[in-house]
Formats: C-alpha cells, structure tokens, sequence
C-alpha cells in the first residue's frame, strides 16, 4: 500500500489531481486515516491494473514535481521502517551501505594497486585505463538502474548491480594480463552504477523524509570509512599477500550485500510495473540506454586524449569524440521525447526546482573534482630525454622513468613532501570531511532546520577554499595546508545531503527512482568532466608559464614537453631551472584552483533557485475532497476522487 501527499490546496472548484505516471484513477476511501510517525496518510487502490504510460504531453507526465507553488499532490509511500521489525531493519541498511563501503574501498584501492599490478604485466603505460574504465562504465549505467527499479523492482537492480560488480571484481582477480584486467575493470563498473543509486533510493524508502538526510549522512560516513580504508589496506595487502587478495576480500561483502536485500528488503511501496524478467527487459528505453553509453564514452574519451595524452584540441582523436558525443547527445533528447518509459525523465530539467537541484549537483562535483585533479597527476608510462646541453657540458642523454604511483602532485612537487605524507591530507580531509558533513546536514534537517539555507552556506568553503589553495606557499606548515583544504568537502558532503533531500523532497514516489539514478549521473559526470577540465586548464596554463620562463632555453620544446608529461623531469633540470619549472608549475595549479573558486560561484547562483519544500508536516494546507490534509501524509476528512495512476 503506498499513501497519498497533499502538498498544497488545488484552486476551488478543481480536481486534485494525483502525481504519477499513468493515467487510472484512485478514490480516496473515507476510512479513518492511518497514522505513522505522527503524520496522516490514506491507503489509496487503483482501478487500472496495467496503466499506460504517459506521453510527454500528458498531464500525468509533468506529474511527478512539486515546488511550494504547485498545485498538485505527490504520491508520497509510506515509510517501510514502520512495517517491519527494528532487527529487520537494522540489518536491511547493514547489507545495502556495505554495498556504499566496497565502492569506497575500490575507489582509493585501485590508484594504489594501478601502477605495480601495470608494471608487472609490463604495460605500465596502460595503469590509467584500470580507473578510466570503471569510470566510464559506472557514468554510462547509473540511468539505466532507473529503469531497473522502476521495471523490475528494488530487489533485481541491487541483485544486478552485485552480481556484475562481483563477477567484475572475481574476474580481476583471475586476470594474468593487463587487457583482461582492464575489461574486468569495465564489468565491475557496470555494476558500481547501480551500487550507490539502488542503495540510496532503498533508504528513500525505508525512511521518513524528514530523517532522510540523518540517513544520508551515516552512509556517506561509512563512504567516507571505506574510502579512508581503500588506499593503505590494499597496499599493505599487496605488498604482504599479493595484489590479487585485494579484489578477493571485496567479494565477501558484495556476497553479503546481495544476500541482505534478497532475503530482508521488504518489498517496495510501489510495486515493479513488469513480474516477469523478459516483459521489463524488452519494456527498457534500449535505443535511449544506447546512445547515452555513446555520449558519455564519446565524450569522456575526446577530454581524455586532449588531457591524459595530450592531444591538440585540433587532434581528429579529440575533435571527432566530442562532435560524435554532441550528436549522440541531441539524438538522446529527441528520443527520451519520444518514447513511452523515457530513460531519462526530461520533465526534471523543465522545471526550475529540479533543474537547479541538478545545475548545483553537477557544477559543485566539477569544482570538487577539479580541485583534486590539481593535487593528482595521471600515472602512466612514459620515455623521458632530458637534454643536458641545458646544462654547461653540452652532452645528451635518455633517461626511462616509469611512475611507481599516483601522487598529489601539489605537495610532492611543489612541497616536495613524500607521498605518504601528501596522500594523508587528501584521505583524511576527504574522509573526516565526508562523514562529518553530512551528519550535520541530517541533523539539522531533522530538527527541523531549512535546507535551502544551510545548502547555500555549505558552498562558500568551495569558493573561499578555491582561492585560499591559490595562495598556498611551500614554507606553508601542515596543519595551514589542512585548515585551508578541511572545510572544502566538508560544504561538499553537506550540500550533497542538502541537494539530495530537495529532490526526493519535490518528486513522487514513482518517478523517485528515476530522479535520484538521473542525480547521479549529473554528479558523476560532472567529477568526470572536472578532472579533465581541471587538467585541462592546468596543462595549457603549465605550458605557457614554461614557455614564457624557459623563452631563450635551447631544445626548450622537448625540455617542456618532457615537463608536461612527467613531473619527475622537474628535478632533472639545473638547480636554477628547477626553480623556475617549479615556480611555473606552482603557477599553473593556481589557476586551476582559481577557476574552481569561479565555477563554485555558478553552483551558488544554481542553489538559489531551489525552492523550500516543507517535509515535516508543519503546513496545513486544504484538499478539495472535503477536509483539511495536514503536511507529510495526506488525511482527507471527507471523501474525493482522485485522478491519476495509484498503484501497480
């Protein structure tokens, strides 16, 4: 049974319509409401077993979207936690945010595993390609987990996501070359798209939306915990077992997770629109799935060539990727407009609440990640001739150098700090970050507090941060480095929780999952597009400063260009050019941080337009069936019809 939301009074004299997809329609019976938590909701049954789906021009297709302005109801379920046991419970989000815990691990494992499992299959040069691709795979799925949920239910998109993230995982850990490794990477991240979406929209589920953000907050801590793990557990595995136990000591925890959610997940408050595998697999927006792979690999391969392999703008490589990923991307939305299960919900960006929701998520992971690609350099095999005439003996010589591990390059080149002690500040102020911001955030938004607000002052860290890391200087002390860094990801977890709450806020319980997997996405894609932009910026910025320094340098092309591609070249160079390499190099990172100020300043303006949806209840407002609805779950004291699709 799921419950009926009254989130404003409809104008006199109309009929409430209710929000969904589908086009049946639902009396609300007279019986006295039941109470959950407090609130008031109304068991609702439908009248169309197999509604249609709507058209884009239907009324129940822009259904779905609440702001404080609207006259609509939303189809709010109600919360699973009041069905079952608190034991039940417990273990239901023990099992799905450990499914959060080994994505985390992953995430920071592998750039410690990269470059020694590359260089011992003798690709060093390939090392980049075993995050790349997981990357991609992850970005180009999330959307279709949307469906799965929808189609198929909670339980078969976990099932899924579990079952291609172990396969993935146990095929990396049988992998005797670096090309099976790379596309077991690829399988693994077919399932990590669904992971972090499926597991978050179970909680949406589980829980009242005013505790949700206290949820959010717990699972991005246990992130944070696995993130934090990642990096030193499976070097030290590594180094005493073999790099293969680090992907075997994943599986026992997808295994758990798996089995969890198979046995304990109570069914979800709107039932699967299909009960048999093939009718929702053939029911999925294929054609759309398709050409949203095509756009995102496209795009992410045409900044990669110009960024990791530095390829001219003009390059065919570049220019063709990203021409094919614009082409595919109109395609994308003609179709979406088209078909009856739309991939992706096109209704979310016409709307002013939810498009800014998904403008602020996506600016602030650009800035976050572009941040970081400031402090990380791109491990991958590579020659480097370094010619000594720069020097006084006027000889030449090739030097082959093979990077050992990705490093932040700030504190290692710049600081010159060793990597343990650059990569500490970058795994406890993300981590700490992380899991302490987003605690804050569901605290406050339990007690009541306003999001909006809270959500526009958790950005200034990303600005102030931005330009304060522009000024940082090497005779800085650490604990500067950390009190300038810290506050960034902690805004950043605390807008995350704030952005995710004003989503499920403003949407139904039906195109819920959709919303959330399409949030995920525009944040995904964003952190993929900040890292290459971020490089971007900091490669042409490298280039002109050496240029500009290095301007009477003989052979100055090849010395620069030895520069771009390895840091280590710096420190082959005469003490009196290192100086001025470091000094370009310093400068080039400054302008990345600028512009990440700069671009904080759009997410700013973006989370302004978010609308305050209240989602405690305190708003009485007036339904047109006969009687007075309170916030949260809808009580009608009198009889009405309702119009729309109620249930499956």
């Amino acid at each position: 049974m799921s419950a009926i939301i009254i989130t404003q009074a409809s104008a006199p004299g109309e009929r409430t319509r209710l929000l969904g997809y589908g086009a049946g329609s639902a009396t609300a019976s007279a019986s006295t409401p039941t109470k959950s938590n407090g609130r008031s909701y109304r068991p609702y049954t439908s009248s169309s077993s197999s509604p249609s789906s709507p058209t884009p021009s239907s009324p129940a297709y822009a259904s779905g979207i609440a702001t404080p302005s609207s006259t609509e109801i939303l189809l709010r379920s109600r919360p699973l936690k009041d069905t079952i046991s608190l034991p039940r419970f417990v273990l239901v989000c023990a099992g799905i945010w450990s499914a959060n815990f080994v994505f985390a691990f992953q995430s920071t494992a592998i750039p410690t595993l990269a470059p020694g499992i590359s260089s011992g299959f003798q690709h060093a040069e390939l090392s980049s390609y075993l995050g790349s691709v997981f990357a991609l795979a992850n970005t180009a799925v999330i959307p279709l987990y949307g469906l799965f949920m929808e189609a198929l239910g909670r339980k078969f998109a976990m099932d899924t996501a579990c079952l291609f993230f172990g396969l993935g995982t146990v095929a990396c850990a049988l992998s005797d070359n670096i090309y099976m490794l790379i596309a077991a990477r690829g399988l693994a991240g077919l399932g990590g798209g669904g992971l972090l979406t499926v597991s978050s929209v179970i909680v949406t589920d589980l829980v009242p939306l005013r505790d949700r953000g206290l949820y959010q907050g717990i699972m991005m801590t246990i992130f944070g915990a696995g993130s934090m793990a990642g990096g030193p557990v499976a070097g030290l595995l590594a180094d005493t077992y073999g790099w293969q136990v680090s992907f075997w000591v994943q599986i026992p925890v997808v295994l758990f997770c798996a089995l969890i959610v198979t046995l304990f997940v109570p069914e979800a408050p709107i039932p699967p629109t299909h009960r048999t595998l093939g009718s929702g697999l053939r029911s999925l927006d294929w054609l759309g799935t398709v050409l949203l792979i095509g756009s995102t690999t496209t795009l992410i391969l045409g900044l990669s060539f110009h960024t990791s392999y530095l390829e001219p703008w003009s390059a065919p490589i570049v220019w063709g990727n990203l021409l094919a990923a614009l082409l595919a991307s109109i395609a994308l939305v003609w179709v979406e407009g088209k078909v009856k299960r739309p991939l992706i919900p096109l209704e979310l960006f016409a709307d002013r609440h939810t498009a800014a929701i998904m403008a602020s998520g996506f600016f602030l992971s650009v800035v976050a990640q572009a941040f970081v690609s400031g402090l990380r350099y791109p491990c991958r095999r590579f020659t480097l001739i370094v010619y000594t005439m720069i020097s006084h003996r006027g000889a030449h010589a090739d030097t082959d150098f093979r990077c050992t591990r990705c490093s932040p390059v700030y504190f290692t080149v710049i600081v010159n700090s060793s990597t343990a002690e650059a990569g500490l500040i970058l795994s406890v102020c993300g981590g700490l970050g992380l899991g302490i911001g987003s605690l804050i955030a569901g605290h406050h938004i339990r007690k009541g507090g306003k999001y909006k607000l809270l959500g526009i002052i958790s950005l200034s860290p990303a600005i102030v941060c931005g330009f304060l890391a522009a000024a940082w200087n090497p005779t800085w002390k650490w604990w500067q480095y950390y009190a300038s860094f810290f506050p960034s990801p902690l805004g950043y977890s605390v807008f995350l929780c704030v952005n995710l709450i004003a989503l499920i806020s403003a949407v139904d319980s039906k195109i819920m999952p959709k919303a959330t997997a399409l949030l995920y996405t525009t944040r995904t894609l964003g952190g993929t597009l900040g890292v290459s932009i971020g490089g971007s910026i900091q490669l042409g910025a490298l280039a002109s400063a050496l240029k500009t320094r290095f301007a009477t340098l003989p052979n100055r092309d090849d010395v620069i260009n030895s520069i771009l591609h390895s840091k280590a070249a710096i420190r082959l160079l005469p003490p009196d050019l290192q100086r001025l390499a470091l000094d370009a190099y310093a400068r080039s990172l400054s302008i990345v941080w600028i512009c990440c100020g700069s671009v904080a300043v759009l997410t700013v303006i973006s989370a302004c337009l978010i609308d305050e949806i209240d989602i405690h209840g305190n708003k009485e407002v007036e339904g047109t069936g006969g009687g007075t609805v309170e916030g949260g779950y809808g009580e009608g004291l009198g009889e009405a019809t309702v119009e729309g699709e109620t249930g499956m």
